[in-house]
């Protein structure tokens, strides 16, 4: 399980995401591996969770997480 923490919310790179939107930026949305999937439409234009240090430290195995919730 990841934790919603500030340690975590520093390490995250959804804001590197293709993917990534001006919608999820006013909303300040990150951590969607912890969280619940996005309220904004996503348009899926490439996908870096795999480069995450949370994704490697949590041992995730998915992708889109902005898409698809915890």
């Amino acid at each position: 399980m990841v934790l919603d923490n500030k340690e975590n919310s520093v390490k995250c790179t959804c804001p590197n995401c293709p993917s990534y939107n001006e919608c999820m930026s006013q909303k300040t949305e990150l951590l969607y591996c912890a969280k619940e999937k996005t309220s904004c439409e996503v348009k899926s234009d490439g996908c870096v969770c795999p480069t995450c240090p949370v994704y490697a430290e949590n041992d995730l195995n998915r992708m889109y997480y902005c898409r698809t919730g915890k």
